[in-house]
């Protein structure tokens, strides 16, 4: 019995002497109040990055696509005045 104690590790403590003491400062309940109010309407960081990225991407996804249509209304124009031509006139 006695070999399982003295193999056992022993815990030291520090020597230092001292211990960080952390000081809680006394709130009010408005102060609380508010503090958890801001946590709640406030989002976080990410979300608000998330945010301006979508917005970013959703005008260039927009830009992109007005110039896909303006593109094939550009096309669609030249087709029909072709079309509308009357045979006897030189082509543009």
């Amino acid at each position: 019995m006695e070999e399982g104690t003295s193999k056992a590790t022993p815990l030291r403590q520090s020597r230092s002497g001292t211990r960080a003491v952390t000081v809680r400062l006394r709130r009010g309940w408005n102060e609380s109040l508010s503090a958890g109010v801001r946590r709640v309407v406030e989002p976080p960081r990410q979300c608000w990055l998330v945010g301006l990225g979508s917005a970013a991407f959703t005008v260039r996804v927009a830009r992109a696509a007005w110039s896909h249509l303006v593109a094939e209304g550009a096309v669609a124009e030249a087709q029909l005045r072709r079309a509308l031509r009357p045979t006897g006139e030189p082509a543009d």
